[in-house]
């Protein structure tokens, strides 16, 4: 595959039905995501959710072959208290830097959309992806002076060129046209043009797809989903790549198939954020839909109150019916010293109420008793 000298002036149709409607419904998810109250638990437990998948994504793609577990384990646990065995400790080290980067993104914006992107905030980035990883002829936060190769691929060899053009990258970046595009279009535009100039020795999609997540981050786009695009390269890595390779070759000069095809990945990602924000909420309120139902039953006595009120409160997910005439769940305890007929008469009152669900020899909260209040 042939060399590309890089230069800033693949067109984009921002007129594109297709891409309109995506940049649309990212940018009304993303309000939506930024306008739900969530109770400062369930926006922790979100929040780690997607650092764990973010973390997975953007390694993965570089071939770590971390799985969403092993990364869990990786960033409950202090630096100096490694979880891999020693032959995988890079991938440990780049899992943790991919956590740092993101912490770090959080931390500079502050909220602050007017902040541009600038060299010095690159190199930082570059720094904080690939510290503490020995990879070959590559020095954190230094642009490299060598001639590398991506995949077939050839960037800008010199030294002298890869300077001048991550200046000139910035000041594309800050200044019109490319300015005034929707924060989405810019992003994954600035994707492409980091990428393709390959400035470093090593680490260069990590930090793209950063670049790429700042911009998004600080326009309040991905604030609860930080490397949204990441996890979608990842699981379509071999189209991915074909259009970084299409728009720096193909001679039309036109950037909208990878704008595209990005946008559209993002909006599946920011809705399965959306999904899990959604099934949280739910969750919280049912919890006083059933104490409301409950409390204002006025056939039902303390005490049977009390144990109705106690399996509801621990009903968190889908349990064997057969566990509880067992006692082999911890919920039998309810009604230890009890008989088997008041068991099953107050599962019949919590079912009767709509408050559980009984079906192929599970029982389950629920939630679906929720949809009649939505709108």
């Amino acid at each position: 595959m042939p060399a590309w000298n890089v230069t800033f002036d693949r067109r984009i149709e921002l007129d594109d039905i297709n891409l309109i409607r995506s940049v649309a419904e990212a940018e009304a998810v993303a309000k939506f995501l930024r306008g739900v109250p969530l109770h400062p638990a369930v926006q922790q437990r979100l929040d780690r959710l997607n650092i764990i998948r973010a973390v997975r994504g953007t390694t993965g793609i570089e071939g770590a072959d971390l799985t969403e577990e092993e990364v869990d384990l990786i960033l409950r646990e202090p630096p100096d208290h490694p979880v891999l065995p020693a032959s995988r400790a890079r991938e440990e080290q780049e899992a943790r830097n991919a956590e740092a980067v993101m912490r770090f993104v959080a931390s500079v914006t502050g909220g602050d959309g007017e902040r541009p992107l600038t060299e010095e905030l690159v190199l930082e980035l570059h720094r904080l992806t690939t510290i503490g990883i020995d990879y070959p002829n590559n020095e954190p936060g230094v642009y490299r002076s060598h001639a590398v190769r991506a995949g077939d691929y050839v960037p800008p060899r010199e030294g002298e060129s890869v300077q001048r053009l991550m200046t000139e990258f910035v000041e594309w970046l800050n200044a019109p046209p490319a300015s005034n595009w929707p924060a989405v279009v810019r992003a994954v535009a600035a994707h492409f043009y980091f990428v393709s100039i390959h400035p470093f020795g090593d680490g260069n999609g990590r930090t793209a797809r950063a670049i790429e997540s700042y911009l998004l981050y600080q326009s309040g786009v991905n604030v609860l989903g930080f490397y949204s695009l990441a996890n979608y390269y990842y699981r379509n890595r071999a189209e991915y790549i074909e259009l970084l390779n299409h728009c720096r070759f193909n001679e039309d000069r036109d950037l909208t198939p990878l704008i595209r095809f990005a946008v559209a990945g993002l909006v599946e990602e920011l809705a399965t954020v959306r999904q899990e924000v959604v099934d949280a909420v739910t969750v919280i309120t049912f919890r006083d839909y059933y104490r409301d139902i409950l409390q204002y039953s006025a056939d039902i006595n303390s005490a049977v109150m009390g144990r109705l009120m106690l399996f509801m409160e621990n009903l968190d997910s889908p349990i064997e019916e057969e566990g509880l005439v067992s006692q082999r769940t911890p919920l039998s305890a309810i009604w230890a010293g009890l008989s088997a007929r008041t068991r099953a008469r107050d599962l019949a009152r919590l079912e009767s109420l709509g408050l559980i669900v009984r079906e192929h020899g599970l029982i389950r909260p629920h939630y679906e008793a929720m949809e009649q209040f939505r709108r």
